[in-house]
């Protein structure tokens, strides 16, 4: 197979320490250009971390001829822009997450993917990995019974004054920065009919939330316990319930070496499983775009049709949580 030319949009930290290192691991793809509006940092990123060549504009790298994907690691609020514009120039397209920001644009964006012969996907490697494979197989054939509550929660303490995650313009916030985790694992999980029982948000003065929390009902007849925040210390365990046991997993979005699932059945104990990893985060979802590409895998969790519903989520916990009633 011919390697996959990637453009790099934007020089974020998870661009060079974990995309570019999940290209070298899979060894399908290859870092054509990177672009920055700041030519000189995109000078100065392709030079650090070997890329081919640098642009100083994003227009000019989803235009390539010379590349095949697009990776777009710029600030949430320009997702939707150069996602939209990558599969206008005929690109396949990873966006990080969350691609757009609210429900219209995500369904605008949905829309643009399912018209144009290009694939898309959203930077949620963990859908690709072993482990969730594992989870979704022991849900579906009943280990744990009917699945009757979902806590999915993180946390990451972090200053966001002056940073781009504490900039209400550019899309920041927990929320969308890592609230979107959780809630993407309980729409694998859970489905797309929900009502939100009830919200919360604590908002800085920028205007961003430093913690969301939430309750959900599934039409499926489980209840989604939510939380996520800039507050307390580094922690994305989820835990899933049913009425035969439940399922604790300690790593669900990024797993290390020596991070386990946990089976717990009732009158049976426990069992431990170690699906953890020590490759770079996006290995298995690069592997799985560069093999659809090729044409020998169907591509799976494609933007256009089923990642509007995420949006969809976020928005209706935002417009229930008191402090965001009414906000434009």
């Amino acid at each position: 197979m011919t390697a996959v030319r990637w453009a790099v949009l934007g020089t974020a930290q998870i661009a060079a320490g974990e995309f570019l290192p999940s290209l070298l691991a899979d060894g399908g793809g290859r870092a054509e250009v990177v672009a920055s509006r700041d030519e000189r940092r995109a000078a100065e990123f392709a030079a650090r971390h070997g890329v081919a060549r640098h642009v100083g504009g994003y227009q000019q790298a989803v235009e390539d001829p010379g590349v095949d994907a697009v990776y777009v690691a710029l600030p949430n609020a320009l997702h939707a822009e150069w996602t939209t514009a990558a599969l206008r120039a005929g690109k396949a397209v990873l966006c990080e997450k969350p691609f757009a920001t609210d429900l219209p644009q995500a369904r605008a964006v949905a829309a643009e993917a399912q018209r144009c012969a290009a694939p898309a996907w959203e930077a949620f490697a963990f859908l690709f990995h072993p482990q969730t494979r594992r989870v979704l197989e022991l849900v579906r054939t009943g280990a744990i019974g009917a699945v009757r509550e979902v806590h999915g929660a993180y946390h990451s303490e972090l200053d966001t004054t002056g940073t781009i995650r504490g900039d209400a313009a550019l899309g920041g916030g927990a929320l969308f920065d890592l609230g979107v985790y959780p809630l993407r694992l309980s729409r694998l999980l859970l489905g797309d009919e929900f009502t939100v029982v009830g919200a919360d948000q604590r908002l800085a003065p920028s205007g961003v939330d430093l913690a969301t929390s939430a309750v959900v009902d599934f039409a499926s007849g489980a209840r989604l316990h939510f939380e996520t925040s800039y507050t307390q210390e580094y922690a994305p365990a989820a835990r899933i319930v049913g009425d035969l046991g439940e399922l604790r997993i300690a790593a669900p979005y990024a797993t290390g070496p020596e991070d386990t699932l946990e089976l717990d059945l009732v009158g049976e104990g426990t069992r431990v499983e170690h699906w953890g990893s020590d490759r770079p985060l996006f290995t298995d979802q690069v592997a799985h775009i560069h093999a659809a590409l090729s044409g020998t895998v169907a591509a799976r969790h494609r933007l256009g049709e089923d990642a509007a519903g995420t949006l969809a989520l976020v928005d209706a916990i935002r417009a229930a949580a008191p402090e965001t009633k009414g906000r434009p």
